[in-house]
């Protein structure tokens, strides 16, 4: 629920929630500018979860850059539950 949630923020350019969604752990080495840039310099038009376990999600975000070019950004994110809250941990 929460990838499907950080890709929506990105869609509406929700920098706030991106932020606060990443762990406490790493909170701090996110930029919020360069977030802000990443979700509205592209056009995102598709979410597809490809595999996904109680604390991984990988996926495909398509979109359109800059130059309305289709690029696809593939990952495998790391989260992490603290709390009653999961959180964005990382990425690769």
């Amino acid at each position: 629920m929460l990838m499907r949630a950080r890709y929506s923020a990105f869609v509406v350019q929700d920098i706030d929630f991106l932020y606060n969604t990443f762990h406490p752990s790493t909170r701090r080495f996110q930029n919020k500018n360069a977030i802000r840039q990443w979700a509205v310099e592209n056009k995102w038009m598709q979410l597809i979860i490809l595999k996904s376990t109680l604390h991984t999600v990988e996926f495909e975000a398509h979109y359109l850059d800059a130059n309305l070019e289709v690029q696809k950004h593939h990952e495998k994110s790391t989260f992490k539950k603290q709390g009653e809250l999961w959180y964005y941990l990382n990425g690769r």
